[in-house]
């Protein structure tokens, strides 16, 4: 089996253990398991990929990337309501194949193969009906993340960014394929939740489809996973925009 074009470590580990001892049943399996994967995970958008130093090798359907751990980029905007000095997150759909129902960024995404931030706003629109305007975004850096799901490796580096939105969460209109709810933290809550002074705060959720908003419990358990205290830089970092102070240079 030609493994040139797969990048899954333990794949390819697996493969050159099987082949050292030349057990043809082995490879055999590892075939079919991979045509299996590729089956269950087949995804054809196209994703720019990228080596361990970030150098840009090529284009992927988003479902090899996935398995193959391939690194890849996305957009990640948290949306800030000044006036209210609120935080907004979304709780991920049920239906959704990695953490699912978990609370997650405002908007995020992965940008198709040669896009950039521009074509990245769209999910805003997507998600939540929210037309973002590129040139208000609020750059944070970036944010190097690594998880397994199962049989999938993601590896990606996120572009950051804050978003000073001046509406109110009723005005959004998530899809509900994608998002079950938008989540309003007040910032200082957000802020206590994410450092550790607080083992839950409470939130307000407003359903995608709309009906009533809920008063509702969050803990930092809820959201999705992510490296380098990147939730407790971020919750500080949207206290001082709120606040009409600049981002630190971080």
């Amino acid at each position: 089996m030609d493994l040139s074009g797969r990048t899954n470590p333990e794949l390819r580990a697996l493969h050159l253990e099987a082949w050292q001892a030349k057990d043809i049943a082995l490879c055999a399996r590892i075939a079919a398991c991979l045509h299996e994967r590729e089956l269950a995970w087949a995804d054809p958008e196209p994703l720019d990929i990228y080596d361990d130093s970030l150098e840009h090798r090529g284009v992927k359907t988003r479902g090899l990337v996935h398995l193959d751990g391939d690194w890849h980029r996305s957009f990640h905007c948290w949306v800030v309501l000044p006036e209210r000095g609120t935080l907004l997150a979304q709780r991920r759909a049920t239906a959704k194949r990695t953490y699912p129902g978990a609370l997650d960024t405002t908007v995020a995404g992965h940008y198709r193969a040669g896009e950039g931030v521009r074509e990245g706003c769209r999910e805003a629109d997507e998600e939540l009906g929210l037309s973002l305007d590129p040139d208000a975004l609020i750059p944070l850096g970036r944010a190097v993340d690594m998880a397994r799901h199962g049989v999938l490796l993601d590896r990606e580096v996120a572009d950051v960014f804050l978003y000073a939105a001046h509406i109110g969460p009723d005005e959004l209109h998530p899809d509900p394929a994608e998002v079950a709810a938008v989540v309003e933290l007040d910032l200082e809550a957000a802020l206590a939740l994410f450092t550790g002074a607080a083992a839950q705060v409470p939130a307000w959720e407003y359903p995608a489809g709309g009906g009533d908003r809920l008063r509702v419990q969050v803990t930092s358990g809820a959201f999705t996973r992510h490296h380098d205290r990147y939730y407790a830089r971020l919750a500080l970092q949207a206290r001082r925009i709120a606040a009409g102070e600049p981002p630190l240079l971080v």
